[in-house]
């Protein structure tokens, strides 16, 4: 891996590295990642020529990083797009993952394998449920579309999606509580509420062939990565997540877990969260192909991501 950070720091010097990204720049994990990389905004209804004649000549490195829960129309012919990179010998990182609501992330939980969270609609009445939007972190971006935007990248129902962050807050309820349109509506999802008495959660990102599991402890309701939380991160490759290793029981879950379940979604750079119920059972509630870092620290977990993600998937 010496050899991959070496690699990593030369090419983060130069123009060799482009981030396609639309509202996640400051504050998001991947620029902290990649400092150097030439940042190329997305342009909403662009095609892929577009795009082609702003990327620097030298580059080696492509990576899309589109905030959105829908983005294969981001640009038009996005598969063009790929294919005249991969012509040119460009590494591009996220090109297949261009769905991240959560009814895909359990579909692709299902495909890999892993238990998965979703609730039916029968069962214990008394049974506390999350409802969530289908779009990622609460629909906000989605918000920020006009209708005929929403159209245009493919959304289904795109005149009713929650309106505010507010709307799509996430609410803990018991499923004889959840009225019978939040079950029918495209724009909700109901999943089985799952926590644990030692408030155990898991976050796991994955940059290429790197991936680091973050253990925390969080006693919120909604369990997530708050700034200065207080940490333990393992460090492995991809390739060794599903292998026996002097790892605690529960991280080496999480890791065979996110392994299986990136194949199944074609994720190569992001974050997953996981939760643990009180039998130590894993789940995966997430998948973000845009993950947020804030003011960030911990310079030796990005350098390693970092080296993931310029490492060529065919060794080079």
């Amino acid at each position: 891996m010496r050899e991959d950070v070496c690699r990593y720091c030369d090419m983060r010097s130069f123009d060799q590295v482009a981030v396609y990204e639309h509202r996640a720049w400051k504050g998001f994990l991947l620029p902290a990642v990649l400092p150097g990389a030439r940042r190329i905004t997305a342009g909403l209804g662009e095609g892929f020529q577009d795009v082609l004649s702003r990327i620097p000549a030298g580059c080696r490195l492509f990576v899309f990083h589109i905030n959105l829960t829908l983005s294969a129309r981001v640009p038009f012919d996005r598969e063009k797009l790929v294919g005249e990179l991969r012509a040119r010998g460009v590494t591009v990182r996220n090109a297949g993952i261009t769905d991240i609501s959560k009814r895909a992330v359990q579909r692709a939980c299902a495909r890999a394998g892993v238990a998965t969270a979703t609730a039916p609609r029968q069962g214990d009445p008394g049974e506390p449920l999350l409802v969530k939007t289908n779009c990622n972190y609460h629909g906000v971006r989605e918000c920020e579309l006009t209708l005929p935007q929403r159209r245009m990248l493919g959304y289904e129902a795109p005149h009713d999606m929650p309106s505010s962050r507010a709307e799509g807050e996430y609410r803990v309820m018991r499923r004889d509580e959840v009225p019978p349109a939040i079950w029918a509506s495209p724009h909700w999802v109901v999943e089985r509420y799952i926590t644990n008495a030692a408030h155990r959660f898991h976050r796991v990102y994955l940059a290429g062939e790197a991936m680091v599991v973050s253990r925390v402890h969080d006693s919120a309701v909604f369990k997530k990565m708050p700034v200065g939380i207080t940490r333990e991160s393992y460090y492995l490759k991809t390739s060794d997540a599903g292998r026996p290793a002097a790892l605690p029981a529960d991280v080496a879950g999480a890791a065979a877990m996110s392994a299986r379940v990136s194949d199944a979604a074609r994720v190569e750079y992001g974050a997953f969260d996981l939760v643990s119920d009180d039998h130590g059972d894993l789940y995966l509630i997430d998948v973000n192909t845009t993950p947020s870092w804030g003011d960030g620290g911990h310079p030796d977990l990005l350098a390693y991501l970092g080296s993931g993600l310029v490492r060529n998937p065919d060794g080079g």
